[in-house]
């Protein structure tokens, strides 16, 4: 028998004994801690309850303890750990504690992980316990639907107790996943659905920092209108590290129409003209996203008579460290078929236009941005019943910490399209959302996108580079509109006129024909400056791009778009809120 007995008696009530068993899984969700195979993470959700159940198998000899738990952004200090560890006598040590903030770790005096059974088996130990989504302890971690950072500690030396280490200096690891994965049937595929792939040649990554490679390709011949089901990103093996997120575009042109081949850097002088009609998107893959399974009642099109075969890969690349003689084919499988679904599905790109006129201060902890897709644009851009979103990619570079959707319709503010409170440039899954969102048109959609710029003492500019940022929210909804692009930035004219009264107050060194990134890094960031910066983007005029698949605005006056307001804030009573102190 092995005896689990707690020697912090008055932190930790229990006594339990088990005898030797071999656990068989029945957990929803599994994920490896570390890249041996040594750590195996497996839990399930129960939402009538609001609780997680864990299981931990750990190949770990008796001689060492262990730590498993969760923190902000994967940080070792303030982090919400379960500790186990086995003495010399046998006895198993199961201890609910955390790090504070010099990374030490501590017992916690509420105890809200609770062991309901462990066992050995063949060199393993195996935990299974339980927590609620929201304990109300400071010390502890609240679980949300977001991306949340595992993380695990291993002792260095046998036979040693645990707390009172700095854990720092402990061999650890981060895991990213959604913990609190939504209730949804999983579709069955079609028993005709087929796999092609959109990936580019073999080419050879450039020893840069930043690349967006443009590869044109022609789409398989499919005569008949068809519904891309599922796809998923293939990444070349050992590439990992350097391919950042991909996109497939459609190219609209009549059939007939050719698109000239381009396999090379995006929008440089060798660019050949012709590429301007692929932009409907048919898939988006970011770093750390799984596969993107469509709901049983949509699907996206493809193929047919009259439609056209031409596509463009997009890849960017990111390689800091500009490690040269890489070469790659990474790109995107899809999963078709012809048995058509009740909706036609498409994906709309929400946040900030990808412009240089917006930018976020040095030194700063939570530096708001905003992207606004505005009333008039789904007034003319949406169908009388309004589009159904049920899923949602949000992206940043890397930055960005927070981000979420506002829906307000009228002044009044509905539940959120998405958010993740712990955002990671390097974890952007497509996430199903638990129920589809109706967006009507007159609705606006306000992305807000949280940077943390601290260790930078420059600004950072909005663009394409992976130092630049980005605020993007890519929804998968249905039915699918010409609406493609619903995004925005500050008025041009507002923001000379800013950059104007700095070089005249303070004699900044920022001028109208040097360009507005010249000007964002020539600022003073001063924290009146970046307080001033803060109430510009909140109070003036938008630019708005309201776009077509086609690339081309709708009909409408886009450059004097009002900041959208929320009279009415949501009001969300969670039944996990806790008591005031």
């Amino acid at each position: 028998m092995w005896r689990c007995h707690h020697a912090l008696s008055s932190i930790i009530g229990c006594l339990l004994i088990f005898k030797m068993v071999k656990w068989a899984s029945a957990f929803q969700y599994k994920l490896h801690l570390d890249s041996n195979g040594r750590y195996l993470f497996e839990w399930s959700v129960d939402y009538q309850k609001n609780t997680v159940n864990v299981q931990i198998t750990a190949k770990v000899t008796q001689d060492i303890w262990f730590a498993v738990g969760f923190s902000d952004y994967g940080s070792v200090t303030s982090a919400d750990l379960v500790v186990f560890w086995t003495d010399g006598h046998g006895n198993h040590h199961f201890v609910d504690g955390y790090t504070n903030d010099h990374g030490i770790i501590l017992p916690d005096d509420q105890q809200d992980y609770f062991l309901t059974s462990v066992a050995a088996d063949h060199g393993a130990v195996v935990l299974d316990f339980y927590r609620r989504f929201n304990t109300c302890d400071e010390q502890d971690y609240t679980l949300d639907n977001g991306t949340t950072h595992v993380i695990f500690f291993e002792s260095v030396y046998a036979n040693e107790l645990p707390f009172g280490h700095v854990v720092s200096s402990l061999g650890h690891a981060v895991k990213r996943v959604q913990l609190l994965k939504p209730e949804l049937p999983i579709p069955v595929l079609p028993n005709d659905t087929w796999t092609f792939e959109v990936r580019a040649p073999e080419i050879l990554i450039p020893s840069v920092e930043t690349t967006y490679w443009w590869h044109t390709t022609i789409l398989p011949h499919i005569p008949t209108n068809h519904h891309i089901v599922k796809y998923s990103g293939v990444i070349a093996e050992g590439n990992e590290d350097l391919v950042h997120h991909m996109e497939v575009f459609h190219c609209q042109v009549p059939k007939g129409q050719k698109i000239p081949y381009y396999s090379g850097p995006a929008e440089n002088e060798d660019t050949p003209k012709g590429l301007e009609p692929c932009r409907r998107v048919i898939a988006a893959w970011a770093m750390g996203a799984q596969d993107m399974v469509y709901p049983e009642e949509a699907g996206v099109s493809i193929g047919g008579q009259d439609t056209s075969r031409f596509a463009l890969l997009e890849v960017h690349y990111n390689n800091p460290e500009r490690k040269s003689g890489r070469m790659d084919n990474s790109g995107i499988r899809f999963y078709v078929t012809s048995q058509l679904r009740k909706n036609e599905a498409g994906i709309m790109e929400l946040g900030l236009e990808y412009t240089n006129k917006m930018a976020i201060p040095p030194g700063q902890k939570k530096f708001k941005l905003s992207g606004y897709c505005v009333q008039d644009c789904t007034r003319v851009g949406l169908p009388p019943a309004g589009i159904y979103v049920f899923a949602s990619q949000l992206h940043t570079h890397l930055t960005g910490r927070r981000l979420y959707t506002k829906h307000v319709r009228q002044g009044s503010e509905l539940p959120e399209l998405n958010r993740d409170n712990h955002f990671s440039p390097h974890f952007q899954e497509i996430r199903r959302l638990p129920q589809p969102h109706n967006v009507l048109p007159g609705d606006e959609l306000i992305t807000t996108c949280e940077y943390d710029t601290r260790s930078r003492d420059k600004a950072t500019i909005g663009g394409f580079s992976i130092t630049d940022e980005m605020c993007v929210n890519y929804i998968h909804y249905y039915p699918r509109t010409e609406l493609e692009v619903c995004k925005s930035s500050i008025q041009t004219n507002a923001l000379q006129t800013f950059f104007f009264l700095l070089n005249r107050l303070e004699d900044a060194k920022v001028y109208p024909d040097a360009g507005d990134r010249a000007n964002y890094v020539n600022i003073n960031w001063t924290p009146v400056n970046a307080q001033l910066l803060d109430e510009l983007y909140a109070t003036s005029p938008l630019s708005m791009q309201c776009n077509r698949s086609d690339g081309v605005r709708f009909p409408g006056d886009w450059e004097h778009q009002k900041v959208s307001e929320i009279a009415q804030p949501l009001v969300v009573r969670d039944i996990d809120t806790c008591p005031s102190s």
